[in-house]
C-alpha cells in the first residue's frame, strides 16, 4: 500500500497534467499550441466582455431567422452566457470551407456549438490586434446562438459587437 501511494505522487508530481495551462479550463479549444493559445486568449477577453451588462445588451440587437430576439432565446436557458461561451468549442477550421477564403478567421452556422477558426490567421491577428480578436470570437458565439448572416452582413455584426462591448478603440477609425 505504501508503494503504490509514493509511486502515486511520483506520478502527479512528475508528469504534466493532462489539461492545458488555460487560465480558464472551462473553454473547449482544439487548436494546436500556439493557435490555441491565441483563442483562449481572446475567449478569457471575450468572456470577461459578456460578463458586463452593457455587452450582453448585443444579445436585444440581433435576432434569429424566426424574428425573436437573441435576448428572449438566452433568458429561455437560464444559463450565463458565460456559461454558453464555454460549451461551445472551438475547433481548427482546416479543411473547412470557410478557412480557405483568405478574408475569413473563424466560422460556424447559426445554432451550432462549433465555430471552425482558421488558426494561423487567427493567431496573426490576436497578436496585432487582440481587441478585433475578441469581438471575432463574440461574433461567431452570436451565430452559435442562432444569428443568422447576411442579413446582418459579417461586418455589421462585427462592428455592433466591438461597439456594444466596449471594444471600440479610439485610435483606430471604423471600429465603432
Amino acid at each position: 500500500m505504501g508503494r503504490s501511494l509514493a509511486a502515486s505522487l511520483v506520478v502527479v508530481l512528475v508528469l504534466p497534467p493532462l489539461t492545458s495551462a488555460d487560465p480558464h479550463s472551462g473553454f473547449r479549444v482544439r487548436l494546436g499550441r500556439a493557435q490555441g493559445a491565441a483563442v483562449r486568449t481572446a475567449l478569457l477577453g471575450a468572456s470577461l466582455r459578456l460578463s458586463d451588462a452593457r455587452c450582453r445588451g448585443i444579445l436585444s440587437d440581433f435576432h434569429d431567422r424566426a424574428g425573436r430576439s437573441l435576448a428572449d432565446l438566452s433568458d429561455e436557458t437560464g444559463i450565463t452566457l458565460v456559461e454558453k461561451l464555454e460549451r461551445v468549442v472551438f475547433a481548427d477550421g482546416v479543411g473547412q470551407a470557410a478557412c480557405r477564403r483568405p478574408d475569413v478567421l473563424a466560422g460556424t452556422t447559426p445554432g451550432s456549438r462549433v465555430v471552425y477558426v482558421c488558426g494561423t490567421r487567427f493567431w496573426r491577428l490576436q497578436a496585432r490586434d487582440p481587441v478585433r480578436a475578441e469581438a471575432i470570437l463574440i461574433h461567431e458565439f452570436l451565430h452559435t446562438l442562432g444569428l443568422p448572416e447576411n442579413p446582418p452582413d459579417s461586418r455589421t455584426i462585427t462592428e455592433a459587437v466591438l461597439a456594444r462591448c466596449g471594444l471600440a478603440d479610439p485610435r483606430r477609425p471604423g471600429q465603432g
